[in-house]
């Protein structure tokens, strides 16, 4: 079992798997860096408990407490008893594993043990930029060790993930609790573990009063649901950076429209409408001539959809000024969608979808709601489009075969995509044919634990185990935790009678994984499609966003009713 905490400004810690992403990551808004790769005790643990701001775990009767200062490079660890703790360093840029290279000194002033680490050009590997870095631990007293041992990561081989060893520095043994700061400067570095130790108090309540600020507000939830909403709204917070958040840790520290847009309206229902407003105005400025969204993977077409189906989301928030200047990117976006038409309909490149380890290329489904979607705003800003109707007319010829919608115009597939177009744009059916629709398709994609598999799982290429870093069952196998609490939440808008089996185990197959799988109070990104599993990304940022969505649409209705 793993946990994970942070500092709500990209820096997070992450303990409890066999892994060379377990450790202590501190963020400087561009990069990620890997500093403390273990903390030895030398004491078994018998069992952890999480405040999701400070994690504690128990060994023998000693406590260990784990936390960072909110938005600021400092972690802590505290222990209930002065006994010697061995600090293991892994100092790196996030990715890079280069082995040679690695210089570390080390130096004392003021009672701060500080720590220098260069990664310098070796000719055995390939050429990369220089890091460089310096730590400051503080509040402890210290012995250096200095000896190099290897490590095997059993969890990284599992996944297909290399390397699968490495070596890592024994750096210093610690006697008592420490603070350790990073910085790119020594007076920095030591500057700030002493004003740290010195304000510790401060900075815990500081970081506990963001943390109950966070998950605080009101819901109907209640019981075990509660508690993952809680830890869903947190684990969104965590993943904030400067004004955006990443998709997910320990691997996706990148910003991504798509995630971003994804989980812009579970920050509104959080009390983070001030973030939301900011994503989304950032995003709208950066379309592209082509009416895409520049994106780290792909500029994808789906992205602006994404963007424009929550600018709908917070249209009643705009004000004048910004609702026009929305109308006159949304009109620029769906000019240039409808001038790339082919018979009829939007095409999608090579990987724009978010099914991105498939070609998938052509008129995908979901894209075609999304686009639909952004012509319904204009509908509601503005007055009906002759665009929409033909393009819905056109999509509903293409992709209702034989009762259901085809994930492609030409490919008959059947993938969970169609909730996502039911979820974007449900004019697109009748009730009574979506109703139909998704008796046709819930079979063939159910999975028994409660989730939705990727492809039919009567299709060839079906894969039921997660392949890890081998993209093999990715999106033909693989239960994406956001697509099954989005499903669940169009089941939920759709009948919440007749789909009220399938609701309910979607939601307690996600509860779980929050509360007692994977990194504790965080939302994995994918389970394996023939048993539930914690897998992928161990805090993905749009399955804890649309978990929000879902429990908030869930109980609310369950009040009215």
């Amino acid at each position: 079992m793993s946990f994970l905490v942070g500092n709500t400004l990209g820096s997070f810690a992450l303990f409890g798997i066999a892994s060379r992403f377990q450790g202590v990551f501190f963020s400087d808004g561009q990069r990620m860096f890997k500093t403390i790769a273990e903390i030895d005790s030398k004491l078994k643990r018998e069992g952890m408990q999480t405040e999701l701001w400070r994690v504690t775990q128990e060994a023998k009767g000693v406590q260990e407490r784990l936390w960072f200062a909110h938005r600021l490079p400092l972690f802590f660890y505290e222990l209930s008893k002065d006994v010697p703790v061995d600090i293991v360093l892994d100092c790196k840029e996030n990715f890079d594993n280069r082995e040679w290279g690695r210089n570390y000194a080390f130096s004392e002033e003021k009672g701060v043990m500080l720590v220098h680490f260069k990664k310098t050009f070796d000719a055995r590997e390939e050429k990369r930029e220089d890091v460089e870095f310096w730590l400051g631990f503080y509040g402890a007293s210290f012995e250096k060790l200095d000896a190099w041992e290897e490590r095997a990561y059993a969890y990284d081989e599992a996944r297909q993930s290399p390397p699968f060893k490495r070596f890592v520095l024994r750096a210093l043994r610690a006697k008592g609790s420490f603070v350790m700061a990073f910085a790119k400067s020594k007076e920095e570095a030591r500057g700030l573990a002493l004003q740290a130790w010195r304000q510790k108090k401060v900075l815990e309540e500081e970081a506990q009063k963001v943390c109950a600020e966070a998950v605080s507000k009101e819901s109907v939830a209640t019981g075990e649901v509660r508690r993952a909403l809680q830890c869903a709204r947190y684990s969104l917070l965590c993943l904030r950076t400067g004004q955006g958040i990443y998709a997910g840790y320990p691997w996706f520290h990148q910003r991504w429209a798509r995630d971003e847009l994804v989980c812009a309206k579970a920050l509104m229902l959080s009390g983070q409408k001030s973030l939301a407003r900011v994503i989304l105005f950032s995003w709208l400025k950066a379309i592209l001539p082509d009416g895409k969204l520049p994106g780290t993977l792909t500029r994808a077409i789906s992205d602006s959809g994404w963007l424009f189906l929550r600018l709908e989301n917070a249209l009643r928030d705009l004000t004048e000024k910004e609702k026009e200047w929305v109308l006159s990117r949304l009109e620029f976006f769906l000019q240039q969608s409808e001038a790339h038409l082919v018979d009829g309909l939007v095409y999608s490149g090579v990987k724009e979808s978010w099914m991105d380890s498939l070609e998938r290329a052509g008129p995908r489904i979901e894209i075609e709601a999304l686009v639909l979607a952004a012509a319904r705003l204009v509908r509601k800003m503005k007055k009906a489009s002759p665009f929409e109707s033909k393009l819905k007319a056109r999509v509903k010829a293409a992709f209702w075969k034989n009762g259901y919608l085809a994930d492609g115009a030409f490919d008959d597939v059947v993938r969970p995509n169609v909730f996502i177009a039911a979820y974007a744009y449900p004019e697109l059916l009748t009730k009574r044919e979506w109703v139909k629709c998704f008796d046709a398709i819930l079979p063939k994609l159910w999975c028994s634990w409660g989730g939705l598999a990727t492809i039919d799982k009567s299709h060839p290429e079906f894969t039921g185990v997660h392949t890890g870093e081998n993209p093999k069952s990715y999106h033909n196998g693989d239960s994406w935790y956001w697509v099954n609490n989005l499903a669940a939440l169009v089941l939920l808008r759709t009948d919440r009678k007749k789909y009220q089996g399938y609701i309910d185990h979607v939601l307690k197959a996600s509860t779980k994984e929050i509360l007692h799988m994977g990194a504790i109070a965080h939302h994995a990104e994918v389970s394996s499609a023939k048993e539930q599993t914690s897998s992928g990304c161990l805090a993905q940022g749009w399955s804890a966003a649309m978990y929000v969505e879902l429990v908030e649409e869930y109980f609310t209705n369950l009040n009215k009713s």
